[in-house]
């Protein structure tokens, strides 16, 4: 077969432009456009009804704010609610917000069941360009179970006229309400009252006289929440005033206090508080809490530094200022932190390469971990391996990293900078790493924990700092067989 010089000469010029591409990928890096976003803001989320009642409605007014520096109208597609996996509420459609306009859209829901309610805001808007966007916001709504407590108290005058008072002490309406007074399980006389909404009272009269006074009683039935209630209180009954103090931690940053009624007559002006070391750190005030009942009070107790604490309750009760106090133990709270463990380096001229572990030693999990090589007199990061992006580190585990630096002749150590959220704040610290001169991975730092505070948050290791990730050897040894072809090329040329 015979080839022409042109064609042979074409081929080699056309091989070596492919070992240039080849060759110049190497150490190349693939760069994304960022698209612009437009300038809006979730700015505010407030419930309605705030503390709503198990199945009852409750609004969500969000408030989304088109700012003056945007510079287009964006179209505001999606408003719903969520705690995934399950979706409440969705609004759709809602319009369009100008630059520097805002617009407040309510979104309604009920919950069926009591507890603190984590749900998020989310909304989604589309800009002038098509593109849609997403926005979130947090929200804790607390919803209360369902309380029909009520109370009868007696007031008795000297000419025999009773007036008895139905109070609703709970968080739902009283309807259908009758009071009567009985002797025995006959009775007497009747009165009809008004619904009696929550933390509301009525009160009807009789006139006792004539009566058998120890044998007479008052009854009330009333209708909350779909189902009948009955009270009874003795019109001789002697007032029984007993409240006792129960405490659960189910959360080891929250405590929860209970005042317990264990008596015949209804605490009023109900406060509870937290004492630290004699001072009051946190107080509550509740409703009214019944003959019978109790009402509660959660305590944020994450940032006490005391071991033990005294809860505290102070009430009203037939006339009289009554208190009850007890002692307990707060368990300790330790919060996430990340220690660089484990830390191993190896040296090449005038890089230096470290590699180890970001591991939390807190009992809280840690979020958005940056491990990074900082400037420092002989040492300074080594192009895009002087950071490495951990993510998230759960507590009592870790997560690798690995990470380049420039070092001078003579450098022995390594500024690192690590950084983190714990509960939503930022800590950053920096620990030294020292650096082995040339050789082997040295481990002498491993293990030493960090020169700052408390850190955290982990996720799956990365890639190696730095890298193309294309695989090098395999496209050098293409290289080679390219090269190879190329010079067959030109020994037959030269034969011609």
């Amino acid at each position: 077969m015979r080839v022409s010089r042109p064609s042979v000469a074409s081929a080699v010029v056309g091989i070596l432009l492919v070992c240039v591409l080849l060759t110049g990928s190497l150490g190349g890096t693939a760069t994304t456009a960022s698209a612009d976003t437009p300038a809006v803001q979730v700015s505010s989320v407030t419930a309605s009804p705030d503390s709503p009642v198990v199945g009852e409605t409750v609004t969500l007014e969000t408030t989304i704010a088109n700012l003056e520096g945007s510079n287009e109208t964006v179209e505001i597609t999606d408003v719903y609610l969520r705690d995934w996996p399950t979706e409440y509420e969705r609004v759709e459609n809602v319009g369009s917000v100008a630059p520097g306009g805002r617009v407040t859209v309510p979104v309604t829901t009920a919950f069926d069941s009591p507890g603190e309610k984590r749900v998020t805001v989310n909304v989604v808007v589309r800009d002038e360009a098509g593109d849609s966007h997403s926005y979130s916001y947090p929200v804790v709504v607390d919803v209360e179970e369902l309380d029909a407590d009520g109370g009868l108290s007696i007031d008795r005058n000297a000419s025999g006229g009773v007036a008895v008072t139905l109070t609703n002490y709970g968080n739902v309406e009283f309807a259908d309400v009758e009071i009567a007074a009985v002797t025995g399980d006959q009775p007497r006389a009747r009165r009809q009252a008004l619904d009696v909404a929550p933390g509301d009272d009525r009160t009807v009269a009789f006139d006792a006289a004539g009566y058998d006074r120890a044998d007479l009683a008052f009854v009330a039935n009333y209708t909350a929440n779909g189902e009948t209630h009955r009270l009874r209180r003795a019109f001789d009954e002697t007032p029984d005033v007993r409240g006792g103090l129960s405490v659960a931690e189910d959360d080891p940053d929250r405590t929860a206090v209970t005042l317990d009624n264990y008596g015949n007559v209804a605490f009023s002006d109900v406060e509870i508080r937290v004492l630290a070391d004699g001072e009051v750190r946190d107080r509550r005030y509740v409703r009214d809490v019944p003959a019978d009942g109790n009402r509660s009070a959660t305590f944020d107790t994450e940032g006490y530094d005391a071991e033990n604490v005294t809860v505290a309750a102070r009430y009203v009760a037939n006339g009289e200022t009554h208190e009850v106090a007890r002692e307990v133990a707060i368990d300790r709270h330790v919060a996430g932190e990340i220690r660089l463990t484990a830390v191993e380096t190896t040296q090449l001229g005038g890089s230096v390469s470290i590699d180890g572990e970001a591991a939390n030693v807190g009992g809280t999990d840690v979020e958005s971990v940056l491990v990074s090589v900082r400037d420092a007199e002989g040492a300074a990061p080594d192009g895009g391996g002087g950071e490495y992006f951990v993510g998230a580190v759960d507590a009592s585990e870790f997560a690798t990293f690995e990470l380049a630096a420039s070092v001078e002749n003579g450098t022995s150590a390594v500024p690192v900078e690590v950084s983190y959220l714990v509960d939503g704040e930022r800590t950053t610290t920096t620990r030294t790493v020292t650096v082995s001169a040339g050789g082997p991975p040295t481990g002498a730092a491993a293990g030493a924990p960090d020169g700052g505070g408390p850190h955290g948050s982990g996720g799956a290791p990365q890639g190696p700092p730095g890298g193309s990730g294309l695989p090098t050897l395999p496209i050098l040894v293409g290289v080679i067989a390219v090269i190879g072809a190329a010079g067959g090329l030109y020994y037959l040329w030269n034969r011609e």
